[in-house]
């Protein structure tokens, strides 16, 4: 009988993505913040599993750039980097449990805070259906923009109600800083550009997120959904913590097989995608390599391992 105050969210709720889509990898989405308080007996041991810890820690935020000790060494097989970070709104419900007043909403907040970034972050606000197709297969196909959300999130948790309206993506000119509106979460930040530069694409992430955040507090009295254990909140429980995902598409080393590249990364506490995402093959031999862990330890240490784990294969 238990229901949010936000959403009036149920268990029922949570668990009906898993119940609909029994092959989902989770099976649970929160529909606002209360859910990871109220639902805890199911949502704490899924995120314990999930992120591989037996305790939820306090969280400990580190965006310093400066704070990595060492980069890639044999660039070459690298063939682009990225690091995003997923955030929601404080005060607001997740795209699993938002009303349409509420999301069109939080897109008018965020496109006012993403409008006002400056120097290389500057760019433009371009609503989803605004987009022709041939525009969105493009920007699919080359990592800029999101694809149709599939059955786990629009029919079995409810995220694409209403699709596509209140959706839409930010991006600079040199399309190197974008940010996805109302997909999965409110906001998905991402810093990307070819090459193995690590750094370069963090810092510009770093920044990103501290000048929206800035935004949203001085024009929208409002900032990121925050606990102090769990980190940045999200819509899936993958996500909290950092909510970051850094990653490069490489090409796998000569002396390794397929399988033998994929045991190595999971020992060295790295995830192994098809280059166009979670349940993509491989393409032409290059894979999406990241961290695995988002809760439990700092943004910089997520980058660190990747960036170490890259070097030791």
């Amino acid at each position: 009988d238990k229901k949010t105050s936000l959403t009036k969210f149920t268990i029922n709720d949570v668990v009906r993505s898993g119940l609909l889509v029994p092959s989902s990898d989770i099976g649970v989405y929160a529909g606002d913040e209360e859910c990871y308080y109220l639902f805890r007996d199911v949502f704490d041991p899924i995120t314990k599993e999930c992120h591989g810890i037996n305790e939820i820690p306090v969280h400990i935020s580190n965006l310093d750039p400066r704070s990595l000790t060492s980069v890639i060494k044999n660039k070459a097989p690298i063939r682009s980097t990225r690091c995003r970070v997923v955030r929601n709104l404080a005060g607001y419900g997740f795209p699993a449990g938002i009303s349409r007043e509420n999301r069109l909403e939080v897109e008018g907040i965020l496109e006012t805070a993403l409008e006002d970034l400056e120097g290389d972050l500057n760019g433009q606000y371009h609503p989803y259906d605004t987009l022709t197709g041939s525009e969105k297969q493009n920007m699919i196909m080359s990592g800029y923009l999101f694809r149709v959300l599939d059955t786990y999130m629009s029919a079995g948790a409810g995220i694409g109600r209403d699709w596509p309206e209140g959706r839409g993506i930010f991006y600079n000119n040199a399309k190197t800083f974008l940010a996805w509106v109302n997909e999965e979460d409110h906001l998905r930040i991402i810093s990307m550009q070819k090459g193995a530069n690590v750094e370069q694409v963090f810092d510009r992430l770093c920044r990103g997120i501290n000048a929206i955040n800035k935004a949203l507090l001085k024009q929208a009295q409002t900032e990121f959904a925050f606990h102090k254990q769990y980190g940045y909140l999200s819509s899936c429980p993958t996500n909290l913590g950092t909510g970051m995902r850094a990653s490069v598409h490489m090409h796998i080393p000569n002396t390794l097989t397929e399988s033998q590249f994929k045991n190595r990364c999971c020992k060295l506490g790295l995830d192994v995608r098809g280059r166009h995402g979670e349940k993509c093959d491989s393409d032409g031999g290059v894979y999406d390599v990241s961290n695995l862990q988002r809760l439990g330890s700092t943004e910089v240490e997520q980058v660190q391992t990747l960036v170490d784990g890259i070097n030791s294969i």
